[in-house]
């Protein structure tokens, strides 16, 4: 099994720099010749040439595991604390091959099948993370919110690449308030309760209102927040 996985990391990096020094020239042809496999002995391990660039994604996020377990205490971090480390984690490692990220994420990720192992690996994690929440995060359900949030957080890798702020602080302060959006609604139980208050005022009508009295009742408590 170790042995798999060396020749599937060495026909990565070859790959790698490959595409760093000269994209046209890579091909799975060319890999192949370069380590002296047949092209039969890459497709066991990668099943296209885009496959082989976006195992630097899923390589990020092992990384990301392997410093997740390395913490001590996370189990106690809060929600935002959580998906805080996920998303600057990320951000750094990419950072190390920025030019690669730049010019890779948008295609062979971003709009990839959304069943490929990096994405699905961040939405396994995502749920983990909803699941050890407490308030709604924990209730919802968390596969479609995973899904939801990793897609998000693909629009947030994407404003990251074009960011030329300085240090990238225009992608820290939009990090910042979404995770801080997320963490007041899914740290406690508003949605809940907003659907347990809409289920009795439309249900059960108990408070007499009319529908117009409710139609304005909901649109004042909706412009107190907004």
């Amino acid at each position: 099994m170790k042995d798999k996985k060396d020749i599937k990391l060495k026909i990565f990096e070859t790959a790698f720099e490959m595409y760093l020094e000269n994209p046209t020239q890579f091909s799975v042809r060319n890999v192949a010749k370069e380590l002296k496999l047949s092209r039969e002995q890459v497709y066991t391990h990668f099943t296209s040439k885009k496959a082989i660039l976006r195992y630097f994604y899923q390589l990020c996020f092992e990384e990301y595991i392997n410093q997740t377990n390395e913490i001590d205490r996370y189990s106690e971090f809060t929600l935002e604390e959580k998906l805080g480390h996920l998303v600057y984690t990320h951000i750094e490692l990419f950072q190390k091959e920025k030019e690669f990220v730049e010019s890779t994420f948008n295609e062979i990720i971003f709009k990839a099948n959304a069943n490929n192992l990096f994405q699905k690996s961040l939405e396994k994690q995502v749920e983990i993370i909803l699941d050890t929440s407490e308030g709604d995060a924990s209730i919802l359900p968390k596969k479609y919110l995973a899904m939801i949030l990793v897609k998000e957080l693909f629009h947030i890798f994407k404003f990251w690449i074009k960011d030329d702020s300085e240090k990238s602080e225009d992608t820290i302060e939009l990090i910042d308030k979404i995770i801080a959006f997320l963490g007041e609604i899914l740290s406690n139980q508003i949605i809940t309760k907003g659907i347990d208050l809409g289920r009795t005022l439309w249900g059960q009508n108990h408070t007499g209102l009319a529908p117009n009295d409710l139609k304005f009742l909901f649109n004042s408590f909706f412009n107190r927040f907004a």
